[in-house]
């Protein structure tokens, strides 16, 4: 049963891990340290009380992959900073395993210590989960129920193998599994309840919902699976002329001069250079890949935009990510097809296609070259800052989410 507890103990990390890195959860940085170095201890301690080797493997498969996780923490704007209320447990967290680590190296008997220890760093296994329970509790969609489900099982499974190997000959040793038990299960619990969070809507099959989105803000989700091509939605919403152009964050361009105010759902649909999703004929939103449920949805904003004026600064983190968008024939001007689109946004990146310049709209951003629009009888338009488009009402103001 140790083994198979090891098991479910790295397989929920590799969910746990795969969704990080996907940015589909965000784990509480002041907890992982704690764990990190606390399963450290606790392996450590078991081993020197006497635990045998299966009991072992889940103790120690635990601590090697907090610290994955701990690390992967640190990155920057991995997941949110330490606040104070978590600065503060995780200070006096740190201090309580700095003292108990002071007196394994004391010159105190092995056997006078090591249940004492056993005892003490099962104590601060709660102060570690202090912060994510904390976190967890007011946002469920920072974590997902399945990993902690895996590890509740594998805690279970650990439980059993102490039973067998030991009985109750040393009560100590069950505290630590047991505790974990009740722990990974109340996270478990805590995680669920983002279902009643998030905003759920069907259509003719299709399910969507809004939930917190790891680019910025909310976001529109998959709420099951999308084949490449499959309709995923069909835009409705208010449209609004250039009168209206700068009073709206969420405007999703139509054609020159019209934008659409979107009802929900896609009233939070978020930008992404390297989108899964796109406007095609009637407004309807298509897969441009296959789409795994939980997944946000996205589409490039470039690609319902035609205003030459037109510029956002993008902080999308997509790989290959512009930095700067620009409407469709100058975003797209060094495409040799028009990229995914409308039919009309189409018709219009082949008629107003320009070559690039090295003039950058975006100098900040590091661009070596930036297309600009121009006719024969005029001039190129001066450059200006996306705040002075919005404010000046020459680009819709879409500035719902940090990466727009």
């Amino acid at each position: 049963m140790g083994i198979l507890a090891a098991i479910f103990q790295i397989s929920g990390y590799l969910f746990y891990i795969r969704n990080f890195l996907k940015r589909s959860i965000r784990p509480n940085a002041a907890s992982y340290l704690m764990f990190a170095y606390g399963t450290s201890l606790v392996a450590f301690l078991a081993w020197q009380n006497g635990a045998v080797l299966p009991e072992l493997l889940l103790l120690f498969a635990c601590a090697a992959m907090s610290i994955i996780v701990a690390l992967l923490c640190l990155r920057k704007n991995a997941t949110e900073p330490v606040d104070r209320f978590e600065a503060i447990i995780f200070s006096a967290d740190l201090w309580l395993t700095i003292g108990f680590a002071a007196m394994v190296f004391a010159q105190v008997e092995k056997s006078a210590y090591a249940a004492v220890f056993l005892i003490l760093g099962n104590a601060t296994t709660l102060t570690s989960f202090i912060p994510i329970l904390r976190s967890t509790w007011r946002d469920p969609r920072r974590e997902q129920p399945l990993p902690w489900i895996i590890w509740s099982l594998a805690y279970l499974c650990l439980t059993g193998a102490t039973l067998l190997s030991t009985g109750f000959d040393q009560p100590v040793l069950l505290m630590y599994p047991i505790a974990n038990v009740v722990l990974h299960g109340a996270m478990a619990f805590f995680s669920l309840r983002k279902t009643l969070a998030g905003r759920y809507f069907g259509d003719g099959g299709s399910f969507i919902y809004h939930d917190t989105s790891p680019i910025a803000g909310e976001g529109v989700f998959a709420g099951r699976a999308f084949a490449a091509g499959e309709k995923i939605w069909t835009m409705t919403g208010t449209v609004y002329g250039n009168s209206r152009t700068g009073q709206d964050p969420d405007f999703v361009g139509l054609g020159p001069g019209l934008w659409m105010d979107p009802d929900p759902p896609l009233n939070k649909l978020n930008h992404s250079c390297a989108p899964n999703a796109c406007f095609g004929p009637k407004r309807q939103l298509f897969a441009l890949r296959p789409i795994a449920k939980g997944e946000e949805i996205t589409f490039d904003y470039s690609t319902s935009e035609v205003d030459p004026q037109w510029t956002m600064a993008c902080e999308c983190r997509a790989k290959g990510c512009r930095r700067g968008l620009h409407a469709i024939q100058i975003s797209f001007a060094d495409r040799d097809e028009p990229p995914p689109a409308s039919p009309l946004m189409q018709l219009l990146w082949r008629t107003r296609r320009a070559e690039p310049i090295t003039d950058s709209a975006f100098p900040q951003f590091g661009q070596t070259t930036r297309p600009a629009v121009t006719t024969s009888n005029e001039k190129p338009p001066a450059r200006r800052s996306p705040e002075a488009l919005r404010r000046s009402g020459a680009a819709p103001s879409r500035n719902r989410m940090g990466a727009r």
